[in-house]
């Protein structure tokens, strides 16, 4: 009977210390620009978590088209450094403007290099690796291929010292098994519902090492007049091929 009861108690104890750890709150920093905050983009991360009993607060520093370099100036109205150096985040997932990748990777480089210096070691640091659209991309070129971004990503060594969120990756795998399906707004460069809810299931598989798979098609929460309002909502068969991209993408890359 006591050999029982103290088994019970290391059980008890066991499944107590398992629901704090997920019940800890983490505070969560997004710094990028509209690739980043269309549609809610951080907001539905931080919903995927909360649906999976995880405690996430996410901030985002964006503004429309910002560099890492605008950041690091803090131009545009942006106090990114300021967030960096006042807070303690657990993870930071840096987005840059898309074309510098690709054509200013130096400076991609240089600014990163000097947020990472802000940074503590023990905080995860990510980059968010967007997608090639329509004016930086050859539409001959082979999808089941790193694109440049990634590409160049890698060669300059911000994979070697960050995770990459190969959200890129999964739009190129998502095109090429389901074309019927649009992941671009109207102007063919940044992301509508359906592609922002793609690149939220990387982001969050990514950082959480949880699958996707089962989450939610909506989102919603409340006004100041306590009225419901939808982050997102998709068709049921988007979010489940999204959710399928996305796990073959962070979990078998």
């Amino acid at each position: 009977m006591k050999k029982a009861t103290t088994l019970f108690i290391l059980l008890f104890s066991t499944l107590l210390c398992s629901q704090e750890k997920n019940n800890k709150k983490e505070e969560i920093l997004f710094v990028g620009n509209s690739f980043t905050y269309f549609w809610n983009l951080p907001s539905i991360v931080e919903k995927m978590a909360g649906e999976r009993g995880l405690n996430w607060n996410v901030t985002q520093s964006t503004a429309s088209g910002a560099t890492l370099k605008q950041h690091w100036y803090e131009e545009k109205s942006l106090s990114t450094k300021q967030l960096i150096l006042n807070n303690s985040f657990s993870k930071v997932i840096f987005q840059e403007n898309s074309k510098y990748p690709i054509v200013a990777i130096d400076t991609t480089k240089k600014y990163y290099d000097e947020f990472i210096k802000l940074i503590p070691s023990n905080t995860g640091i990510y980059f968010y690796s967007t997608w090639m659209y329509p004016k930086i991309d050859n539409k001959n070129r082979d999808l089941n291929k790193q694109n440049i971004v990634e590409k160049n990503l890698n060669k300059y060594g911000i994979g070697d010292s960050s995770i990459l969120t190969l959200v890129g990756k999964a739009f190129d795998q998502f095109n090429l098994k389901h074309q019927k399906y649009n992941l671009l707004s109207e102007d063919f460069k940044h992301q509508n519902a359906n592609g922002t809810y793609l690149a939220a299931c990387v982001i969050f598989s990514t950082l959480s090492n949880q699958s996707s798979i089962g989450l939610s098609r909506k989102y919603f929460g409340k006004d100041n007049n306590n009225k419901k309002i939808y982050y997102i909502l998709i068709d049921s068969s988007v979010a489940k091929k999204c959710q399928e991209i996305s796990d073959s993408v962070v979990f078998n890359n």
